[in-house]
């Protein structure tokens, strides 16, 4: 078993690992299926829903529902991430600030936020509105919290060396604070992102005309299970690729807090 892991350079083993579970799983399932172990109207099978995605490209129905997801998707996310880094910086700079937003940021944190989708509706109307503001409410507070939690935690003695040296209050903040906190910030965006896929399909089952939520909801409605799969695996897909790469801007920021000049 060793000889086989050195095979693999380090570097490429959360890829070539990951993606070996992964078609682990896949090969389990069809043989599951095959073998009558799992009933196949219930879960499918990865032959049909290749085949049920091949013809959902052709015809054109997957790259729009994919595409219309992911402009909402980038919408309600960047609006999340403007909105919560710059909250974060200011209430890092401004104790009081933070005192304001603490009891609505908690909040969001812990109210069952799909609760909140009516209301949207009646003030937004059903569509693209509704959608952006759900994925901006579920993503806004994980950016904000470690943003501000990066500030909060910058290196003491960072501050200290900065303060001998005569920097300012302004320069503790914009000269070692601030770039300290990229690794979290980086984070809260790693979170963010699933917190962003998790608003945008449960707006779009809801009350959607198009977009993968909508995909699933309207296969899963005529009980036509393969199809609705592949919705399903095109967002898991969309959720690991785009948290992956967070992962790998996060490992590359990791440096910067040791040292705030990267």
């Amino acid at each position: 078993m060793k000889g086989l892991l050195s095979l693999v350079p380090a570097r490429w083993r959360p890829l070539v690992f990951g993606t070996t579970s992964f078609l682990a799983i896949f090969v389990f399932w069809e043989i599951a299926v095959m073998s009558g172990w799992a009933n196949v109207f219930f879960f499918s099978q990865p032959s049909k829903i290749a085949v049920a995605a091949a013809a959902q490209i052709a015809n054109g129905e997957l790259p729009w529902n994919l595409w219309v997801s992911v402009m909402e998707f980038l919408a309600g996310f960047g609006l999340a991430a403007i909105v919560g880094i710059s909250a974060a910086i200011i209430a890092g700079w401004f104790r009081d600030v933070e005192y304001v937003l603490d009891p609505f940021v908690w909040f969001t944190y812990s109210a069952p936020l799909a609760a909140f989708y009516p209301l949207f509706v009646a003030w937004l109307g059903l569509g693209l509105p509704t959608v952006i503001a759900m994925t901006f409410l579920f993503a806004v507070t994980p950016i904000y919290a470690n943003t501000l939690a990066g500030l909060r935690n910058a290196d003491p003695d960072l501050l200290r060396a900065a303060r001998s040296f005569g920097a300012t209050q302004s320069d503790l903040f914009l000269k070692v604070a601030l770039p300290a906190s990229v690794p979290l910030l980086v984070a809260g965006l790693r979170l963010g992102v699933g917190r962003a896929l998790t608003g945008v399909i449960v707006a779009e089952l809801f009350g959607a005309t198009a977009g993968v939520g909508y995909s699933i909801s309207y296969y899963g409605q005529q009980l036509q299970t393969t199809n609705m799969f592949v919705s399903l695996l095109v967002i898991v897909l969309m959720g690991v690729i785009l948290t992956q790469l967070l992962a790998a801007l996060e490992a590359q920021t990791e440096g910067w807090r040791v040292d705030p000049n990267g």
